[in-house]
């Protein structure tokens, strides 16, 4: 697998069986030492990383580069995220550029590849992002204009300076220059760079944008709206308005084209470099969200020289966080993000991905590590063991390995502890994954955007991620042209966007039963049975190509639902947390097509604790399963869990349980704690 084309492979990144990168702020590091306390770091951490990333952070570091011959003073946002004045080891400490290129030395002095990064903020705790704010009063039209028609103290990178040239040669011209000044290894593409910091339906709704979103697209505007509008409020708003509501999947391909011209540019002048460019996800959305949300296309940024993604998958950070900020949550936050990494990596099989571990964060105020180890172990475990058939059929990791974010203060003892539960996410290489596997298809997500805009009814990853809520195995993708890999049941979602050929390819699968939910669908061929979903109109419906099963034929309406008269005039979500306006389905039918995923797929069944009892099972030959317990409730549990074969002995692979585990028959009971994962080699 490579990262960068001839030179640069993946090889070189590479620690065992996965990689450990890590993402650190410049406070994690010692400047009045002589190596920067680099020594003592990589001591405490237990590993030499792959990959360190510098959160920089400002990106007056690029802006207001000009060269080493002089020592110049980094401004406080450069030296901790946000300009935080301390961590648990220290206070901020104000680094130089010459420091900072010594820092890059000795950190590849010890085989580490040095990434960084900057943000698109200007302004953090009323502490100026730079010393000198002459980039700022010069460039006051960089910054995003929102909906409302107020400017928010971020840039829009795909603008121009005060009208003139565009921002994006700047900032590549200036980006070339730090990258060979300091020795940094690659570049990566963070929050509002490789994304919008803000959805596309929130901004930026300057004439500058709408400007070049009118000559791309080749759209009149009605005489209401024409004309330039940055000196009126009212009138940014009624422009913007209207585009939305008229031109919604115009303005949001626009996007993609834009946004993708800016990654190609960075990409191309960085690769003539023989520089790496990495880049996050969007704000943890699944390919479709990406595009609605932030107009950012996965596969479109992965053709545009894009070599490895970081997928933003914190969901620790996320559950321990109030739910007050973001509204009530439908399925976890790690299912969420465990079907977001499965689609991307599925939409982009041949780059390396990986997930964002989210540890601690001294700016934003949260530690999982230290206040709900338990969640973070979830994580770990469940994020690790995520897979894709590939196209000669094996099964293969959706994550290269975490990225630890972020790694500073982290004491020694809690480094083991990390180390120990990445270790042994990783240490086994399995036959297959037992269950369902997922189907996908480009096609499919290509008619996604007409279909919601349209009907708001649930897309692929919203199926997903709540039917393994409800706890159908899916931990397993393959794309739709490598079907005949798949053994065993697969799952198609929403197959009424599928192309002909494409659902007759599924419909002709012979290694396993065959189920469909999504919209009504023509289908060439007659299900074994059928039914759907109460919530009227356009609701779901499940096709079942198998054995027949007994269901139950009554499916409740949970909740009442009022359905808007104008999806046009829904007002769209600010926060990637909080969810999008979809349509109701009732929880009755997601258990159902669960339970028929689960009995299709012949899978380990739950007799005790269903309710709140998830897992995990891979096939890791010679008799031996791996079967991770995870347990959604802060408490301990203690389920009865029915392998369906008789079983020789249990090992236990986790730090707990403390005490052995004794068969009987086919089932066995365990002790989980709460909101943790245990780990579990069952023999037979």
């Amino acid at each position: 697998m490579k990262i960068r084309s001839e030179k640069l492979k993946m090889e070189q990144l590479t620690c065992g069986t996965f990689e450990r990168w890590l993402w650190i702020e410049l406070i994690g590091f010692d400047n009045e030492k002589q190596d920067f306390g680099v020594g003592v770091f990589i001591e405490n951490v237990g590993f030499n990383p792959d990959v360190i990333s510098l959160l920089i952070g400002d990106p007056s570091f690029i802006h207001d580069h000009k060269g080493m011959s002089k020592l110049i003073k980094l401004p406080p946002a450069a030296c901790s995220f946000g300009a935080h004045p301390f961590n648990a080891e220290r206070n901020r400490q104000r680094w130089t550029n010459v420091q900072v290129k010594d820092l890059v030395c000795e950190l590849k002095r010890h085989g580490i590849k040095v990434f960084f990064n900057v943000f698109d903020n200007v302004i953090f705790n009323n502490v100026s992002c730079s010393d000198a704010k002459n980039w700022w009063t010069r460039y006051p039209n960089v910054f995003y204009v929102q909906k409302t028609g107020e400017r928010i103290n971020s840039i829009c990178p795909w603008k121009r300076l005060n009208g003139k040239i565009l921002y994006e040669n700047f900032f590549v011209s200036k980006l070339v220059q730090v990258m060979r000044d300091y020795g940094f290894d690659g570049y990566h593409m963070a929050d509002a760079y490789a994304h919008p910091r803000i959805p596309v339906y929130k901004g930026d709704w300057s004439d500058d944008m709408v400007g070049q979103f009118l000559k791309d697209t080749r759209t009149i505007l009605p005489t209401t709206v024409s004309g330039l509008c940055d000196d009126s409020r009212k009138r940014i708003k009624t422009r913007a308005d209207w585009i939305w509501n008229n031109k919604r999947k115009e303005w949001i391909q626009f996007h993609v084209r834009r946004i993708t011209s800016f990654i190609a540019k960075v990409a191309s002048a960085l690769h003539a470099e023989n520089k790496i460019v990495i880049a996050n996800s969007a704000w943890t959305r699944d390919p479709f969200e990406a595009i609605y949300r932030y107009g950012t296309d996965y596969g479109k940024l992965a053709e545009a020289g894009i070599d490895a993604f970081i997928v933003e998958t914190a969901a620790g950070a996320m559950e321990i966080d109030d739910d007050e900020l973001w509204g009530p949550r439908t399925s976890r936050y790690l299912n969420n993000f465990m079907a977001a990494l499965m689609l991307n990596k599925a939409y982009v099989p041949h780059k390396p991905m990986l997930y964002l571990n989210g540890i601690k964060d001294y700016y934003e105020n949260w530690n999982v590590l230290r206040h709900s180890p338990t969640t973070l172990e979830s994580e770990i475990y469940s994020l690790s063991n995520l897979y894709w058939i590939d196209d000669k059929g094996a099964s293969k990791r959706c994550a290269n390995g975490p990225v630890a974010c972020l790694a500073d203060s982290i004491r020694k003892d809690e480094w083991q502890w990390l180390n120990e539960r990445w270790n042994i996410a990783y240490n086994l290489n399995p036959v297959r994954v037992l269950g369902a596997t997922i189907v996908w298809s480009d096609r499919a997500l290509e008619n996604q955007l007409d279909d919601f805009i349209r009907t708001r009814r649930w897309t692929s990853h919203r199926i997903l991620h709540h039917l393994i809520n409800v706890g159908a195995p899916l931990h397993c993708i393959v794309n739709v042209n490598n079907l005949n890999n798949a053994a065993g049941a697969i799952v198609v979602t929403n197959p009424h966007l599928y192309p002909a050929d494409e659902l007759d390819a599924i419909l002709s699968y012979k290694n396993g039963p065959v189920i469909l939910i999504g919209g009504k669908t023509a289908l060439s061929k007659r299900p074994t049975f059928q039914f759907s979903d109460a919530h009227k109109p356009d609701q779901l419906f499940c096709y079942c190509y198998g054995r027949k099963i007994k269901v139950d034929e009554t499916i409740r309406t949970d909740r009442k639902e009022t359905i808007p008269d104008d999806f046009a005039k829904l007002e769209d979500p600010p926060y990637f947390p909080q969810e999008l306006y979809f349509r109701e389905v009732s929880d009755t039918f997601l258990k159902q097509c669960a339970n028929i995923i689960a009995t299709y797929a012949d899978s380990i069944t739950i007799k005790h604790g269903a309710e709140f009892v998830r897992t995990l099972t891979l096939d890791a030959g010679n008799d031996r399963m791996r079967i991770f317990v995870r347990n959604d409730k802060y408490v301990y549990v203690s389920p009865v869990i029915d392998t369906g074969r008789d079983i020789a002995k249990i090992e236990i692979i986790s730090p707990f349980p403390h005490v052995p585990i004794t068969p009987n028959g086919s089932e066995f009971r365990a002790r989980v704690p709460g909101h943790g994962m245990i780990v579990l080699d069952v023999y037979s």
